[in-house]
């Protein structure tokens, strides 16, 4: 009974501890004081806009009294970012999700979270950014912003500091021209609280606003940054003697700055893509563990650029002989510079197979201005790639103008000192002044980087020579312009800015190297779409779905349009469309068409209207038409006839193969058969089940320059084994377009079969 009673009271006490617990104040049950020391806390007697948990931000006034669990409760929660939704990289979200291709994007999109709405300061002169939205995510390291502070009807200049998360990077500044700015901020992998002020000299105290952006570095092949020298390079680059003494032009300086032009590129391709509506995805670099920073004050060991530095096999003469320069009008060999780069990365990387392909950005240190011939030697603006290569090649006899930290981004790009052409270059005659040599060296490096990333010359953009104004995404005053003998813009507003064209940000957002965690698996091999003629329109056949069509004229981009977001695995393209968006004189011409695919595949059609129209007669006097052919042919023609018309029934298919495709041959019920090629290599047999009423559907071909095998598909889903080379070529899928049936094959036929091609009514 005595230990009963002591449990009840027990029971009892337990009962009322709990309830004496819950009319504890919030100050005395353990919640967080703030840290003086810590930035931002004394943000509720400012004024400061503070973002509690995962709710909206809330404006707290500056004479509000509060009690000590109160200021206890908001200061716990001030310095704990929201858990944010995962990121939905397209904006708006308005991709077929239904699509097998694209079904994974929807993995970052929840319907039951809040759009999150920029964070709104209380004070109408404290930065408000106008750029991205609080609580947004980055994938770089580096972020673009623009943003206005000051009261908007009485604009002033002035400087924003941008102070970091934690304050584990140094606080920036950035000037304020006419209540705008741009600054460019550093982040970390997960979320960065960050803290702006405006500080001018009408006001005062400093005006403050916070926002909250979340960092998730891609998951993407990487751009890989290369310094070329020659095997007995002293490794300095051209440099004024002014210069020399401030900041040096060894090895160790190029890096910096090399490092630092490669975030200006990745930072402002992010905001490209944003402005397209595509999420800020971007190139990502192979990353390594240094000391180094991208600020002189920070001494803070982090993951920055690797930076390569090759020994060329050629001697600094050689990469300097005239007889090379690009520039050299009277030059021999001024694609020679390329064929140097490229021996020197393939032999540094090494790649193999389509998995290890390498995206590179290649310096050659050892460019040298010749004031007695008027040429930079050692330098070459080339962009492309062969093999499993793609690079971007460009010289230094800019780099002593581009900044080596970003504390450096504005001056380098409003320094408006004149360039000495008996010591420098003035590249293109559109480098008179640093400020504007700057944009020629970073922005048609970026070009050269474009090149790699397979985008080519575009009406305007980066891609042709707009990159010459490329100062104007980072600097909100323009300085005196010597190619233009005008001063600059007193506002560079977004309008005036340099841009990626469209078709270039299509590329980009079907890149491997932009792709993000949310896409859909990449398939190296790529899609190889089809197309089919059928009178009227062509048929393009893709298994992840067209993405968006370019129309040209004798090599002239006329038009385009686009399909994605909606996935087409069939699009019709009519004839009458598309000379809809020709000009009426160019319509009589030869037109071409450039369709990319979802799944980065590519198919150009040298000549719409024949390949619409594309009829053939076959034997019996019917008309059929053809499919592409495979292969670059030369050899004999040949072709292979079903019956049309008749009661004899396809029973079975004779493959004949070695190395490649040698010949097929169609059997028939009566014993009777059409072949096409010839019947050399080995022989292999493949049967329909007639009773069931199985038919031939068409063929899966590996191709390239010639043949090198096929398997047979037909229409009960089966699929024959592979008969011919399984590793040659590329694959491709040659099936009719819905509504039509295979009636034969056709091609040409040398030792094997050098061209194919299906036919179908």
């Amino acid at each position: 009974m005595l230990s009963k009673l002591k449990l009840t009271n027990l029971r009892r006490r337990s009962r009322q501890s709990l309830n004496v617990a819950s009319e504890i104040p919030l100050a005395h049950s353990g919640a967080r004081v703030p840290d003086p020391h810590q930035w931002g806390s004394d943000d509720a007697a400012n004024g400061v806009t503070i973002t509690p948990g995962g709710s909206s931000p809330s404006v707290m006034s500056a004479g509000t009294a509060w009690n000590d669990s109160a200021r206890a409760s908001i200061s716990s929660q001030q310095f704990v970012p929201p858990v944010p939704p995962k990121p939905n990289l397209e904006e708006p979200p308005g991709e077929d999700l239904g699509s097998p291709a694209l079904r994974r994007q929807s993995t970052y999109i929840n319907p039951h979270i809040p759009i999150t709405q920029p964070a709104q300061p209380f004070s109408p002169s404290a930065p408000r950014i106008l750029s991205i939205s609080d609580g947004s995510w980055a994938f770089a390291s580096v972020l673009l912003v623009f943003g206005q502070c000051g009261p908007p009807d009485r604009p002033q200049d002035g400087t924003v500091i941008v102070h970091h998360h934690h304050g584990g990077f140094p606080p920036t500044s950035w000037p304020v021209s006419d209540g705008f700015f741009r600054a460019l901020v550093y982040l970390e992998p997960g979320p960065n609280k960050l803290q702006f002020e405006y500080a001018s000299s009408r006001t005062t105290p400093l005006s403050k606003s916070q926002m909250t952006i979340h960092m998730m570095p891609l998951a993407a092949p990487p751009l890989h940054l290369v310094i070329l020298l020659g095997k007995d390079s002293p490794a300095t680059f051209d440099c004024p003697p002014d210069k020399i003494k401030t900041q040096g032009n060894g090895l160790d300086t190029a890096v910096k700055k090399f490092r630092m032009a490669a975030y200006l590129w990745q930072a402002y391709t992010a905001e490209e893509m944003a402005k397209n509506k595509f999420g800020r995805r971007t190139f990502r670099f192979e990353e390594t563990w240094t000391a180094e920073s991208i600020s002189h004050r920070d001494k803070m060991p982090r993951m920055v650029p690797k930076v390569h530095v090759l020994r060329s096999e050629r001697t600094v003469a050689e990469i300097r002989d005239l007889d090379i320069a690009q520039q050299n009008s009277s030059g021999k060999k001024t694609g020679e510079l390329w064929n140097i780069a490229y021996q020197a990365v393939e032999k540094h990387f090494a790649p193999k197979t389509a998995y290890e392909r390498k995206h590179v950005a290649v310096l050659i240190l050892d460019s040298k201005w010749d004031p007695a011939s008027n040429v930079i030697t050692g330098h070459a603006a080339l962009g492309g790639g062969s093999g499993f290569i793609q690079m971007g090649i460009f010289g230094s006899h800019s780099l002593h103008t581009w900044p080596t930290f970003i504390e450096d981004v504005v001056p380098s790009f409003t320094d408006c000192t004149r360039t000495d052409t008996r010591i420098i270059a003035n590249d293109a005659g559109q480098s008179g002044s640093y400020w504007e040599a700057c944009c020629i060296g970073i922005g048609a490096f970026l070009h050269e980087v474009g090149h790699a990333f397979g985008c080519p010359h575009q009406p305007s953009g980066i891609m042709v020579r707009d990159y010459i104004r490329i100062n104007r995404s980072f600097v909100t005053r323009e300085s005196y312009s010597t190619r233009t003998k005008s001063p600059g813009l007193r506002l560079c507003m977004p309008k005036d800015e340099c841009h990626w064209h469209r078709l270039d940000i299509l590329r980009f957002r079907f890149h491997p190297c932009f792709k993000s965690a949310s896409d859909p698996p990449f398939i190296f091999e790529g899609d190889n779409p089809q197309v089919y003629g059928v009178g009227v329109a062509a048929v393009i056949v893709s298994s992840t779905g067209a993405a968006w069509v370019e129309i040209y004229v004798n090599g002239t981009l006329q038009n385009y349009y686009e399909v994605f977001p909606k996935v087409e695995r069939n699009l019709t393209v009519s004839v009458s469309d598309i000379l809809s968006k020709v000009p009426p004189a160019e319509k009589s011409r030869k037109i071409k068409l450039s369709v990319f695919t979802i799944g980065n595949g590519k198919l150009d059609i040298d000549d719409f209207l024949e390949t619409a129209q594309s009829f053939v007669k076959l034997s019996g006097g019917e008309k059929a038409y053809q499919s592409m052919k495979l292969g670059l042919g030369g050899g004999a023609p040949s072709e292979a006839i079903l019956p049309i018309g008749t009661n004899r029934v396809l029973n079975g298919i004779r493959v004949y193969s070695g190395s490649a495709l040698n010949g097929i041959e169609f059997i028939f019920d009566d014993s009777s058969s059409s072949i096409f090629g010839n019947r050399g290599g080995s022989c292999s047999e493949f049967f329909l089940d007639t009773r069931r009423g199985e038919s031939l559907l068409g063929f899966s071909v590996r191709s390239g320059f010639w043949v090198d095998g096929c398997d047979i598909l037909t229409t009960l889903g089966r699929r024959s084994p592979f008969f011919g080379n399984s590793n040659g070529g590329s694959p491709y899928t040659m099936i009719p377009p819905r509504g039509y049936r295979i009636v034969g094959v056709s091609g040409t036929v040398g030792q094997w079969v050098d061209s194919f091609a299906i036919l179908y009514m």
